[in-house]
């Protein structure tokens, strides 16, 4: 690879075809079911949160546990598209489209046009790809930095020209000002770089061949870049450590939980039967055919070959390990996207080169067994979508908010029960029938609040003035999530309506319309 005269972006007409072809085929695939179901806390937070000045954004975010980045831009995304469901999710399904487009072009510099192309297939097949390219949030758009950085970084490192590293050190910043867990693929390129430089250094020789003065001024940039956010990274950290949070401890079901669901976007413990023995032959297949393909390949293509793997598999490694205690947990499929993609690389290169091993026949045939599994992953995400595996529950909040709807001919406002219910159904609020939350009865105890704590949108602050004025009001919740009972004791009920778990078929929220009386 150092010796690598391919050009930036080396492709033919045929190739861009290839690429097009693919990327309508991803498109598909996502849009299918973008909307099907509600937004919940996650991404409604970041819907209201757009709603704000870039400074309140930063303020906001500050006090939460996230860099602004992406709100920032799905602010602007928003003004420009709209702030309905497909709107904002669309932002991810094209962040998710060019993680696609530069993962062919990582490839293919890499090694060549046949491994891209027959990697291509497991990029745009990767149920985890699909399912957070369906949700607006930043992990799509966190994945294209890294593949941008990573793939910046197999230039410079060719070169001592001054550019590309001022760009691998602005791709870095940005990756840190989109989500924090993206120092894990730093981490990961710093892994790479040393092994390379270890079989390469002389003797005694190698920090001065690791530190080198392109290598130190990327980094610097990077710095400076971040050192704004340093202080509310640092708050953010000492406060989620501290405090807790909602991440479960790691478990031996964890990695086993992460690869089920990279394949089939199922928990492990229902994956059984055929599926099963289908995932443990393919996980045997591609460990094999990966040992016995590296010792096939030449010095730049195993140098290649260990970077994908490097980013596929360290990232979650080191996750595991940070989720030890004397630290809290912070293991979340989620936040390993980046990783999730290169595993799909990795996949996808394996079984490009397994074709010297056991002949086209045999590749073939393991190939259409693979995307045979990660279609059934596909069709889980069509089905599941952002099922909360954790608490088993759906999330309906545009399912009540339209029943209320049209079940009431008269324009009654809604009250939610909680901030995080309020947040996930003002998104669905209309002009006849408004979303609000009650103030007093709200405890500001997480950082999330700070957007409903600081302004008084859609807040009731004199319950008394306010039923004055709505005499007849609707009150939601989740039954099964709390006690729901009238938020006070002079109102009196008039009727209640359900909604069920499309999954699960239980009760998961409930309205329930009061005539109000003054305390």
């Amino acid at each position: 690879m150092f010796k690598s005269k391919k050009r930036i972006l080396s492709l033919q007409t045929k190739d861009w075809i290839i690429i097009l072809i693919s990327l309508i085929v991803f498109a598909f695939i996502t849009f299918l079911t973008i909307s099907k179901f509600s937004i919940w806390f996650d991404e409604a937070f970041g819907a209201y949160l757009s709603h704000f000045s870039f400074l309140d954004i930063a303020k906001y975010t500050a006090s939460d546990v996230h860099p602004p980045l992406y709100y920032w831009l799905l602010k602007l995304w928003s003004a420009i598209f709209g702030n309905n469901e497909i709107a904002i999710r669309s932002m991810s399904a094209f962040f998710g489209g060019v993680s696609i487009v530069i993962g062919y072009l990582l490839i293919n510099r890499l090694f060549d046009k046949k491994v891209a192309r027959i990697s291509l297939i497991f990029m745009v097949l990767s149920p985890m790809l699909v399912r957070y390219s369906q949700e607006a949030r930043m992990y799509t758009m966190v994945t294209a930095i890294a593949l941008a950085a990573t793939y910046t970084l197999t230039f410079a490192i060719t070169t001592k020209k001054k550019l590309p590293w001022i760009i691998y050190g602005i791709l870095i910043s940005l990756g840190m000002w989109t989500h924090y867990f993206s120092a894990l693929v730093w981490i990961s390129h710093w892994i790479w770089r040393a092994d390379i430089i270890r079989r390469v250094s002389r003797k005694g020789e190698f920090i001065k061949s690791f530190f080198t003065r392109e290598w130190i001024m990327a980094h610097v940039v990077a710095i400076a870049l971040f050192v704004p956010w340093v202080p509310s990274f640092i708050y953010q950290v000492l406060n989620v450590q501290v405090n807790g949070f909602w991440i479960p401890a790691v478990t031996p079901d964890t990695i086993l939980n992460f690869i089920t669901n990279i394949i089939y976007y199922q928990e492990v413990g229902r994956v059984t039967g055929w599926l099963a023995l289908a995932l443990l032959l393919a996980v045997v297949l591609l460990i094999t055919l990966a040992f016995k393909i590296y010792k096939l390949q030449n010095e730049g293509q195993r140098q290649g070959y260990r970077l994908i793997a490097i980013l596929a598999f360290i990232p979650v490694i080191l996750l595991f390990v940070l989720s030890m205690p004397p630290l809290r947990s912070s293991f979340v499929d989620r936040y390993l996207i980046p990783s999730t993609f290169f595993i799909a690389l990795f996949i996808g290169v394996t079984l490009a080169f397994s074709y010297k091993l056991i002949g086209f026949k045999r590749q073939l045939i393991i190939i259409i067994f693979t995307i045979i599994l990660v279609i059934v992953g596909i069709n889980n995400v069509w089905q599941l979508g952002n099922y909360n595996k954790t608490s088993n529950t759906s999330n309906n909040a545009r399912h009540i908010i339209e029943t209320i709807i049209s079940s009431s001919n008269d324009n009654l406002p809604i009250i939610a029960d909680s901030p995080w219910l309020f947040y996930e159904t003002i998104f669905y609020s209309t002009n006849e029938h408004p979303v609000y939350f009650i103030d007093e009865k709200t405890s500001y105890d997480y950082g999330s609040l700070d957007m409903l704590k600081y302004n008084n949108q859609h807040k009731i602050m004199d319950i008394n003035a306010f039923t004055k004025i709505n005499p007849v009001v609707w009150y939601i919740g989740c039954p099964g999530e709390n006690n729901f009972d009238a938020p006070y004791s002079s109102w009196k009920a008039i009727r209640s309506i359900t909604v069920n778990d499309a999954l699960t078929g239980k009760p998961s929220y409930k309205a329930i319309q009061y005539t109000t009386v003054n305390n």
